[in-house]
């Protein structure tokens, strides 16, 4: 379902952005910004802020350290340059890595058609592209923002697609921000798996966050579950990564070229609004996948049930 940005989410949340990268503000003053996106998605919402006469976020969150959440905190901070970047200690370090920071921004530049940036050229009155992203104050699992107008935010420990992973319960008006702690929802009943850092952990994750009352499952791409449906979600997310990695597994038990795996698993999932990011991206992605899949085999040799 194609949504209409700004929407109001719930009484105190607020979504902006585009169907490909959401941004949430948060709160009855709407002072913390949930997932900074990426520079074009920046620029969707703060047209559509403007349009609405809000003020803009004091706080970003940064959900992790992956270049389609974290590239456009340059532009929030052009626009909102009092407001502070809030990151796990993980992802700060990664964030302060300028290589890899050159790398995200190599991918923020070539997202396709309506998202791409120009960054390279900068633009009159911008900034060239940064080699580091500052953040301001780190944050873990288990922390709590207060938000001004009653309630906070608890931060949750989200590893598995990232080591720096967090995910955020906004108990006032039951919504979990999840980032990409549950996969990618290519369509309306398919989830690439994104276990990138490790299976296990993935999945305890999923396990973890399915344990809270949410009744708004806010992703950060494409899609946002809400009522009767978000408990299959959970369920859904769970079985495409156990399918996947025992497909994995299976076929390289067989023999199967890894080679011949991944091209598999690309053909699968690169459709729809995967698309939005480049083939390059994607292969990466499920070259980790078959990586992870494999290495979490080896510990399963290594310590038989």
């Amino acid at each position: 379902m194609n949504r209409s940005f700004p929407e109001q989410l719930t009484d105190h949340v607020t979504v902006f952005g585009n169907d490909h990268f959401r941004h949430y503000l948060v709160g009855e003053y709407q002072e913390v910004l949930i997932e900074c996106g990426v520079t074009s998605s920046v620029r969707d919402f703060a047209e559509q802020l403007s349009d609405s006469a809000r003020q803009g976020p004091e706080k970003l969150l940064a959900m992790h350290a992956h270049f389609d959440h974290v590239c456009g905190i340059p532009e929030l901070k052009r626009h909102f340059p009092d407001a502070k970047v809030l990151a796990s200690p993980a992802a700060a370090r990664v964030l302060d890595n300028p290589k890899v920071v050159a790398g995200f921004f190599d991918q923020d530049r070539k997202l396709p058609g309506r998202f791409e940036t120009g960054l390279s050229e900068a633009p009159a009155g911008r900034s060239p592209q940064p080699n580091r992203i500052p953040v301001d104050r780190t944050v873990s699992g288990g922390d709590r923002i207060a938000l001004k107008g009653g309630g906070d935010l608890e931060l949750i420990a989200a590893p598995g697609h990232s080591p720096c992973g967090l995910a955020a319960w906004f108990e006032r008006d039951r919504v979990l921000f999840i980032s990409d702690a549950l996969g990618f929802p290519i369509s309306e009943d398919t989830i690439f798996p994104v276990f990138f850092h490790t299976y296990r952990p993935y999945m305890e994750t999923i396990e973890k966050l399915a344990k809270y009352p949410a009744e708004v499952l806010a992703f950060p791409h494409k899609r946002i579950w809400q009522g009767k449906d978000v408990k299959a979600v959970f369920s859904r997310a769970l079985s495409a990564a156990q399918n996947i990695r025992e497909e994995i597994v299976s076929g390289v038990a067989k023999g199967r070229k890894l080679s011949d795996l991944k091209q598999m698993l690309f053909d699968r999932f690169y459709r729809e609004h995967l698309r939005t990011y480049t083939p390059e991206n994607i292969r990466l992605c499920v070259d980790l996948l078959v990586r992870r899949s494999i290495e979490d085999r080896c510990t399963d040799n290594a310590h038989p049930s």
